[in-house]
């Protein structure tokens, strides 16, 4: 009987301790540094990406006064410690939104989002800005019908062209480019 409460007694011990352990490994991380930007008006990060000189870009949309339009597809370049180098605003005089980017292996940089296209019927498509290092547009492009299509996640791909994951008119929306940003397919 004395084992068995030896044992029960240690079994309540590790399991005392496991739980300890569980609790400190998972408290909060400590912030090193937080930042905001934008102006007055509502902006968005909504995507982020740690940059090969070791600081960040962020794409998101910019709704405040130095846009060309209601919403303008918003690029932030930092520096490791989040202190602005630059920042860039896309788009035209309607609503334009930046959802994903990455740098690419020129050191420029790749964003996707939607843009809206008065066409007649009017229709939001995908958009897809590439810049250079310093964020100033190299070309533009956009895709899609005459529905709602929005392009949420861009990589480049092994042949320098880009491939982009979205939405067309509620199904999921694949668009191949070259390095151009010339759609394949």
């Amino acid at each position: 009987m004395r084992k068995r409460s030896s044992l029960f007694f240690l079994l309540i011990l590790y399991s005392l301790l496991a739980f300890s352990f569980t609790v400190s490994a998972s408290a909060a991380p400590e912030i090193e540094w937080q930042k905001t930007f934008g102006e007055s008006s509502r902006d968005i990060g909504r995507s982020v990406q740690q940059t090969s000189d070791g600081g960040y870009i962020v794409a998101g949309e910019t709704n405040s006064i130095f846009g060309e339009g209601w919403s303008d597809v918003y690029l932030i370049k930092t520096n490791s410690n989040g202190n602005k180098l630059w920042e860039k605003t896309f788009g035209d005089s309607a609503n334009d939104y930046g959802y994903s980017v990455q740098q690419t292996s020129d050191g420029g940089y790749i964003v996707a989002g939607s843009t809206y296209i008065t066409n007649g019927a009017g229709a939001e498509n995908v958009y897809l800005v590439k810049t250079d290092n310093n964020g100033n547009k190299l070309w533009e492009k956009n895709f899609g019908g005459t529905g709602f299509d929005a392009g949420y996640s861009v990589q480049q791909t092994s042949d320098g062209g880009y491939i982009i994951a979205g939405e067309l008119n509620g199904d999921i929306y694949l668009v191949k480019t070259n390095s151009n940003g010339n759609k394949l397919w």
